[in-house]
This record gives structure tokens, sequence and C-alpha cells, in this order.
């Protein structure tokens, strides 16, 4: 597993962790870290490890003021994301002499994962081949204080079973939300012009214009609406403005007055009222 924005996970661990022995760090003794290590940890490609240029680092796109740290205890460039990159986090944690386990064994009942749980106080977990933390799993895990997620999103966690048991969930606000938002605009730009099946032609070998026209679009003019306006769906507004696209929005929070203006919005109260006007929708939220 690939993170691009890997230091934004390990800047909001060090915020959580860190700072003495106060708060939750006071009471950690076992730290678990779930990874991916399908990469190969010897990657030496470029890897983004700070927000965009465009973005002070301190502060994100809506305003909120995100961990500034002092220093870092990697080389820039390190693929963190993997069990062997171990988040960077093992020397941090080992000096605050707390025991630190680190794998990619986590489904079964006899994987590494489900025997380390029993006695861990933190479970860090990345977002795209997580470690379920499900109802059972977590009556197991008595002393679980806080689930991490190494990125954004908690849809692997029940969020009921965490409420019951008083366990925090947090992720890495911001982290990889510029990242998410360009996919999302290529996954529309894709789906209308037909591109996939259209490049499917040619990898066989093939060239079929009638087949690959027939479903092909041109985005200019059409409607785009986001259910959710938030860092990820107003970024993907801002995105597709230059498409000459009519942008429409749904959201519980009315973005503000001069933001609409700018983008030239048209706010709906309802997700019904949106989509009855809209050639494409995209939903920037939770599901769950």
């Amino acid at each position: 597993m690939k993170i691009k924005k890997l230091i934004g996970a390990l800047f909001l661990s060090l915020a959580l962790l860190g700072g003495g022995q106060t708060g939750v760090q006071a009471q950690v003794d076992d730290y678990l870290v779930q990874e991916d290590d399908a990469y190969d940890s010897s990657f030496s490609g470029p890897l983004v490890y700070c927000t965009r240029a465009d973005t002070p680092a301190a502060v994100s796109a809506d305003g909120q003021t995100m961990p500034s740290p002092q220093a870092i205890d990697f080389d820039p460039g390190e693929l963190l994301g993997c069990v062997s990159g171990e988040l960077g986090l093992r020397k941090f944690v080992e000096n605050r002499d707390h025991t630190f386990v680190v794998t990619s064994d986590k489904d079964g009942p006899d994987s590494v994962l489900e025997k380390e749980l029993v006695d861990a106080d933190v479970v860090i977990s990345q977002p795209f081949w997580p470690a379920y933390l499900t109802a059972e799993r977590i009556a197991k895990a008595r002393k679980l204080k806080l689930a991490i997620t190494a990125g954004i999103g908690s849809d692997h966690v029940d969020l009921q079973a965490v409420i019951d048991n008083d366990i925090t969930v947090a992720e890495i606000t911001y982290s990889n939300s510029i990242s998410v938002s360009e996919h999302v605009v290529m996954m529309i730009l894709g789906l209308v012009r037909n591109y996939i099946p259209s490049y499917n032609w040619v990898i066989k070998g093939g060239w079929n214009i009638a087949d690959c026209v027939s479903r092909s679009y041109d985005v200019e003019g059409m409607n785009v609406g986001t259910v959710a306006a938030g860092r990820i769906g107003l970024a993907v507004l801002r995105r597709m403005k230059p498409f000459d696209v009519k942008l429409h929005y749904f959201d519980i929070h009315r973005l503000p007055a001069e933001v609409e203006k700018e983008l030239n919005l048209t706010f709906h109260d309802s997700v019904e009222s949106m989509v009855k006007v809209c050639d494409v929708v995209t939903i920037n939220a939770p599901l769950h």
C-alpha cells in the first residue's frame, strides 16, 4: 500500500502519542500497527511527504490548523507506509519504553493481529487494506483506548462498538483530500468519455470507433453535482469548474456565499432535488 502523503500520518501520530507522560501517552503500553507490505520497501522514487506547495503546512484549505512538528527522524523519500517502513514510528515509540508490533498478518483467528490485539492499547491501521475492528475483536481488546487511521476513513471500525467501549477513533484529516479529489475528477472524465472500454479495444489489438463513441460525451455543459461539499467535495467542484460545467451541491452545511459566487454553485437542500437535474453525481461523504 503506497501512501503518498504519509508524513501526515506521522504528524498526527506524534501529536496524539507525544508530549511527555500526560494524556493518552501516559496510559499507553503497547502499540499495534497494521500495514500492507505489498510495496517494495527499497522503492526510491519520489514520495510526497508534505502538503501541497500552495497550501501552508500549518493550515488546511478550510482554515483548520494542522500539526506542525519541529523535526522528522527519517530521510525524506523513504517509503514509510509498509511493514518495513513502520510509519517511521519505531524510534519514537520505543524510546518511550512502549512495545511496538507491526504486521500485515491481519485475517483469521490465528493472525498476528488477533493475538496482539488482546493487550494492545492503540491500533494504527491504513485505510486501503485495513485491519477490521469488528465488535467481536473490540470485545477481546479490553485495553484498547485508541484506533487511528493512517489516512482518512473509519468504515473499517465498528463505530457503535467503540462508542460502547469508550474507545477514541481518530484519522489524519486532510492528509489525502487533494489526492482523492483529483481521483474523482479522473473518474468523471474517464466515465463520461468512455475511456476504459475504448482503451480495452486498443489493448485487444482492435479499434471499433462506432462502439467507442456511442457512449462517449463531452463533459462541457453538463450538470455535475456532489453529495457533500467538505474538503474533498469542494476540491472536486474547484477542479471541475474549468471544464465549463454547471456545478451543483448538497450539504447539511451550506458553503459561504462568496464561495458559491466564485464557483457559480447551485445549492440544493436535498439529494433528491439535486440528482433530478444532474448528468453526473459524485458522493464525497462516508457511506456508514
